[in-house]
């Protein structure tokens, strides 16, 4: 086999001397920016497959009808899937893949990011403000340094808001788009720090016991009801 630069620059060599428009695919002028980055995607997975596999790619796309429909498959599988990502998918095609991946095998292969850390020692990581991954670094940020040097390991309410953030910028990663960005803050308690959220725990089960024991919550009222639990009177 060639060396993998060799394969994915013959795939290139091999793109400047076809047609620009494949068959089934519609002129550049009628689709959108996206659209035509994902046809050029496509092109490029195709050239890479047609050298790395010619008597399978002769096969089975041997046929022009054949490659068009595949070709529309290929399409709406990758739609969202950067330039980067598609370079590291046909690298690691060329390099790991024994036969051609099916599309959502290759999807696999360009979403990989070997050196992203699973999200329980990326929490520890954040806990400790030391990182391997850029990644672990923005959900930290994402999720407040100062609440996370505060807290424990077992702090369940924070892990999940740190677990969420990572798990975006995990995507980003995986789809090779930047990583730093803001986060749309997530429903309910993931906009508020851990000791917000134990302060509004601990006024509500103070509300929900005044209201079982039929304590009155205006002061006025609650002031009377003591004094009359006392046998006190007083004057009006």
């Amino acid at each position: 086999m060639k060396p993998v630069d060799e394969l994915l620059e013959a795939a290139r060599a091999t793109l400047t001397t076809s047609s620009p428009t494949q068959t089934g695919e519609p002129v550049a002028d009628n689709v959108s920016p996206l659209e035509q980055q994902a046809r050029r995607a496509v092109r490029r997975i195709f050239a890479t497959l047609k050298i790395t596999f010619p008597a399978w790619y002769e096969k089975h796309y041997g046929d022009e009808k054949a490659e068009a429909m595949a070709r529309r498959v290929w399409l709406s599988s990758i739609d969202g899937v950067g330039d980067e990502a598609i370079d590291r998918g046909l690298r690691r095609l060329v390099v790991e893949c024994k036969f051609p991946p099916a599309p959502c095998d290759f999807l696999e292969l360009c979403r990989r990011v070997d050196d992203l850390p699973p999200v329980e020692h990326a929490w520890h990581e954040a806990l400790q403000g030391k990182y391997t991954h850029e990644a672990v670094k923005v959900a930290a940020e994402a999720t407040g340094t100062f609440d996370l040097r505060q807290a424990k390991a077992t702090d369940k309410a924070l892990y999940q808001r740190f677990e969420r953030n990572y798990a975006i910028v995990q995507r980003r990663a995986q789809n090779a788009q930047p990583l730093d960005g803001k986060i749309p803050t997530g429903i309910g308690h993931e906009s508020k720090t851990p000791r917000q959220i134990q302060l509004a725990a601990s006024h509500q089960e103070a509300r929900d016991l005044m209201a079982a024991q039929n304590i009155p919550t205006d002061p006025k009222a609650a002031r009377a009801l003591l004094l009359a639990k006392m046998g006190i009177r007083r004057p009006a």
